[in-house]
């Protein structure tokens, strides 16, 4: 209260308190704000921040700003690991892409072919099919043929060259059989390519004609061998220099460095060569193994060929070698070349459908040497084994043909070449090629049992081709025809006098 009117004065310190409070709420208010501020001002940086290295770190080119950064790792295409009878189940599935303009002539520019990359070398290789065709034209027909096989080379899978050489083989060298092979191998590039079309049209079933002749043949001489008694001696001697050649023969395929003679000594007297591998041995005694089960047990068997036979064939085989791995699937893939075989886990299921194949009754109507020739190429492009698998292939098919009265085929070591080129063939998509080489080696090896057991006064040539000391080897009769009447083209085996 004032102490000069008596009036009641108001409370000072309740002012100065509530003045004192109404400052720190404005004073924390500010702050507040200037806090959320700061972190709106902090947030919005860090985002502008983040974007400008988003954007130098995937759109700058690396090499100016990271130049030790690698490239990153990406899995293979699905196509990479599949085998070629899949790609050929699923190429009609395929979207087709057209035909670039210089692929084909005026009467295919329009078709569709497969997704192939572009080849550097077509361009030459299509200048080198114009000229080969003006030398054709001129009648120079060796340097046409030089430049059509040049114009091959450069670019293999070209429809228009494959097409082109065929007709160049068709009617120039009258070659029908291999004239055919390319107009296949075109029209499996380019299904609507019009000539090869039109000419596999006219030279399929002359082609099958002549295998068909072929097949007859080998069936006569058969026959004639089937005439010869058991008891001959001159047989007897052949049979058991065919066993030991074929052996030489099989594992010198392989890589098997082993002389004829080393092989027959090993064989005879089961003594060591001095300075041959321990493996080099043990596969021509697992070989022989191979061969005196299937003679003791196969040859005669009245019932199917089924999967332990195969089975136990590849035991033998591998059984001094790599006797863990005998008689087992593989557990792991493997690589062949240019081909890549089915993984291990579709082996139980692939060799079950061949097991089916091979006991079919549409399979049993081919004739026995297309029959063994098949067997032999889908054993070895399944290839279920780790090692073994073309020796056990042989051996199947031998199985086969001996079944059906002929002899066991001996596939010269010296071929190994066009046996392995004839094998690819097949993995491209015609495994008629592979079967007329099976055909050529069981003649060949008829010709030795029937000339063994006639009196002819003609030499034949040999089929075992020992080399000189300089690598010559003394015959090379593989391209050349004998004239010898009875005998077939090319080489027979030499018989011992054992």
């Amino acid at each position: 209260m004032c102490c000069v009117c008596g009036e009641q004065s108001p409370d000072l310190n309740g002012l100065h308190k509530r003045s004192r409070s109404s400052t720190r709420s404005v004073s924390q208010k500010w702050r507040y704000q200037m806090n959320s501020f700061h972190y709106f001002i902090i947030f919005v940086s860090g985002s502008m921040f983040s974007g400008v290295m988003f954007a130098l770190l995937n759109y700058a080119p690396k090499y100016v700003l990271l130049p030790s950064r690698t490239a990153p790792h990406h899995l293979p295409d699905g196509k990479f690991l599949q085998i070629a009878d899949e790609v050929r189940v699923l190429e009609p599935y395929f979207p087709a892409v057209r035909m670039p303009s210089g692929l084909g002539d005026g009467n295919n520019s329009g078709k569709y072919s497969k997704n192939e990359p572009h080849d550097s070398n077509e361009q030459e290789a299509l200048s080198s099919l114009k000229v080969a065709i003006e030398m054709n034209m001129m009648g120079k027909d060796d340097k046409a043929a030089r430049l059509f096989q040049h114009a091959l080379a450069l670019s293999p899978k070209h429809p228009e060259i494959l097409t082109k050489y065929g007709e160049f083989l068709e009617h120039n060298q009258q070659d029908v059989v291999r004239a055919d092979h390319y107009y296949y191998q075109a029209l499996t590039v380019n299904p609507a390519h019009s000539d090869a079309l039109a000419n596999r049209q006219r030279t399929a079933q002359i082609v099958e004609h002549l295998d068909q002749k072929r097949f007859e043949r080998l069936d006569q001489k058969r026959d004639a061998l089937s005439s010869v008694s058991a008891t001959n001696v001159a047989l007897k001697r052949a049979e058991k220099e065919a066993y030991i050649q074929h052996i030489y023969h099989s594992v010198g395929i392989e890589g098997n460095t082993m002389s004829l003679a080393e092989t027959r000594s090993i064989l005879e007297t089961r003594m060591a060569v001095d300075g041959k591998s321990i493996d080099e041995h043990n596969e021509i005694l697992g070989l022989d193994a191979a061969m005196k089960y299937i003679n003791a047990t196969l040859v005669n068997k009245n019932d199917f060929i089924t999967l332990k036979d195969i089975l136990e064939i590849h035991r033998r085989v591998l059984g001094h070698v790599d006797p863990i791995e005998g008689g087992e699937f593989r557990r792991t893939q493997v690589y062949v070349g240019g081909h890549v075989p089915p993984g291990p886990g579709d082996l139980s299921i692939l060799m079950s459908r061949f097991e089916g194949w091979l006991n079919a009754k549409q399979t049993f109507q081919l004739h026995p040497v297309k029959y063994a020739a098949m067997a032999h190429y889908k054993l070895v492009h399944i290839h279920p084994f780790t090692d073994g698998n073309g020796r056990t292939s042989r051996l199947l098919m031998n199985t086969l043909l001996m079944r059906a009265g002929y002899p066991p085929v001996i596939i010269q070591k010296q071929h190994r070449h066009k046996y392995y080129d004839y094998l690819q063939v097949a993995n491209e998509g015609d495994i008629r090629p592979f079967v007329r080489f099976i055909a050529d080696c069981t003649e060949r090896t008829l010709d030795l049992y029937l000339w063994s057991t006639s009196e002819l006064s003609h030499p034949i040539p040999l089929l075992a081709q020992e080399s000189m000391s300089n690598g010559v080897p003394l015959i090379n009769g593989f391209e050349r025809e004998t004239t010898v009447e009875g005998s077939g083209s090319g080489d027979t085996i030499r018989i011992g006098t054992i």
